[in-house]
């Protein structure tokens, strides 16, 4: 299986543990999905998380990188990815019909 992938997995099975549905947004019945993406350097450790693609719901947005850095942080680095620097991108869905 190709690597990125296997990292891939790993942040977002990390990150689900950390997925809360902001107060905000509930109430006010948004949903949408945002694209995070998590630079990792050659150190091996991630870099903040960033939008590359809005959910349009600032709340949402916060909510996503809040859950996909701390997935990044605990995920497994696959050994063929030591020492090299690249970047995923994770979708973050938010859907009310899931809560």
């Amino acid at each position: 299986m190709d690597s990125l992938r296997v990292y891939r997995i790993a942040v977002a099975t990390q990150a689900r543990r950390f997925k809360r549905y902001p107060a905000q947004a509930m109430a006010s019945g948004w949903e949408g999905s945002a694209d995070i993406r998590v630079e990792v350097g050659s150190d091996g450790r991630p870099r903040a998380a960033s939008v590359v693609r809005s959910s349009g719901h600032e709340p949402l947005d916060r909510a996503a990188l809040t859950m996909i850095d701390a997935g990044a942080l605990r995920a497994r680095l696959p050994e063929t990815l030591r020492g090299k620097a690249f970047a995923v991108v994770l979708p973050v869905f938010f859907n009310l019909d899931d809560e």
